[in-house]
């Protein structure tokens, strides 16, 4: 194979509505065939660092300093949110657009269809819909119709953020085989470092828009474990669940549910929720496969959609979440989307949330930054904020850890405490297991068999 270098010499990126670069003094070498984990805190520069690494700039929106060459020739890119990179109506007609673009042989494209599907561990049926996905299992369709392209650098976004356990281990194997098959060089953005260890050879953490640390990941795990930590860093072995605070005893009832039906969409399958009588100070997580209806159920309880059946009542309010006006609804139920760029509508960070707020969950310094310009964890934490100013009695939150250093994620577990003990009530969705031994009261499984 020829090589495949990527480099990086004295470079650096500055969006052209800001002042300040947001990557500096990048140099760096990924040689063919490495396997290459990048790591950091939250908002550090490692999404935009990487889109570079996979040539995803645009000269009207950046400007470059420095040396960036690549000598790659088919490139493979899965970001953050896999919404914005599904085009297609069907799962189908999704990956064979890249199977179709990357192979000259019409009578392959069928192989790679069927091959990209199964290595991605995508179970439903190729001619369903893609709008009726769940956010897991975009996620992994993204993956499946990268690997379609069959690629020589696949580069890869917090590919597992959105991922049930079993299903992180089956995207894991997936990329694994990819890269062990056809020697792919493979980069990396993950917090899980776990996860990934023995796969990954070298692991490079970008803080503050600079590389911090650069070497062999065995050598810096150990050499380096204080700085890592230091730095945000979820070194394996060094984060524990904390024990959730109890409720208090007469604590009040603020939502009721009976006989809750939800789905995702019309005609999609119906998702049953037992009965749930939440609490003040109470929280309680919804878990489950990708696919068994956490978000729908908690769009359900929020009102952002009506149920298919049963009662919704919150104490005191006489009509059904779903029917309250939209300007009453935040003060009764806020609610965090799994994808909170959609419900940003202010031109400015400062203007979606108080300072108060921003401060508490980790976000300074980015008072002047259009939402959208966040990284995937501090988009999240802005929509917190901004629901946390509402002060509701109810937050229904959709995956609050995704992208979220360790720093970042106990300023966010830390806020939510303060918020219980205030008197608020939560119903959270979430494959982080940490933050559900840490924070939930009680856990709901949905998608078992009753």
């Amino acid at each position: 194979m020829a090589r495949r270098q990527i480099s990086f010499r004295s470079w650096s990126l500055r969006f052209n509505d800001q002042s300040d670069d947001v990557l500096r003094d990048i140099t760096l070498r990924i040689e063919p065939g490495e396997r290459v984990l990048i790591t950091g805190p939250s908002g550090g520069g490692k999404s935009t660092f990487v889109r570079a690494i996979a040539g995803l700039t645009d000269s009207a929106i950046v400007t470059e300093r420095g040396k960036r060459t690549s000598d790659a020739l088919a490139i493979a890119y899965v970001g953050q949110e896999p919404d914005e990179q599904i085009l297609f109506p069907t799962i189908r007609e999704e990956v064979a657009f890249v199977a179709e673009t990357a192979s000259e042989n019409l009578d392959d494209v069928d192989e790679r269809i069927r091959e990209a599907l199964q290595s991605a561990g995508v179970t439903n049926d190729p001619d369903s819909s893609t709008g009726r996905l769940s956010g897991g299992e975009k996620q992994r369709v993204a993956i499946a119709t990268a690997m379609a392209a069959r690629p020589d650098l696949l580069v890869l976004d917090e590919p597992t953020a959105s991922l049930d356990g079993p299903s992180m281990g089956v995207v894991r194997d997936a990329v694994t085989r990819i890269v062990n098959d056809t020697d792919t060089t493979l980069v990396l953005v993950e917090h899980r470092i776990a996860l990934w260890k023995h796969l990954v050879t070298r692991i490079v953490v970008v803080a503050d828009g600079r590389i911090a640390i650069d070497g062999p990941l065995d050598e810096v795990l150990t050499a380096q474990r204080s700085a890592l930590v230091a730095l945000g860093v979820w070194v394996p072995g060094h984060s524990r669940a904390t024990k959730p605070a109890a409720i208090e005893r007469g604590a009040k009832p603020v939502l009721v549910s009976r006989k809750l039906v939800s789905a995702r969409a019309e005609g999609a399958k119906s998702i049953r929720l037992p009965s749930l009588t939440l609490r003040e100070g109470e929280s309680v997580a919804l878990v489950g496969a990708n696919g068994s209806g956490k978000t729908s159920v908690l769009r359900a309880l929020g009102g952002l959609m009506p149920p298919r059946g049963g009662r919704i009542e919150y104490v005191g309010v006489n009509e059904s979440p779903h029917e309250i006006a939209a300007k009453a609804l935040p003060v009764i139920a806020s609610s965090v989307i799994q994808n909170p760029a959609y419900g940003f509508g202010n031109g400015t960070v400062s203007d979606e949330a108080p300072a108060h707020e921003r401060a508490a969950v980790g976000l300074r310094g980015r008072d002047q930054r259009h939402p959208q310009s966040l990284s995937g964890g501090e988009r999240r934490r802005l929509a917190l904020a901004t629901a946390l100013a509402r002060e509701p009695k109810v937050l229904l939150l959709d995956e609050p850890t995704f992208g979220q250093d360790a720093h970042s994620w106990h300023d966010l577990l830390d806020r939510l405490r303060d918020y219980l003990a205030e008197g608020g009530a939560i119903v959270f969705a979430s494959h982080d297991q940490l933050l559900v031994r840490s924070l939930a009261n009680r856990v709901i499984t949905l998608g078992e068999k009753r």
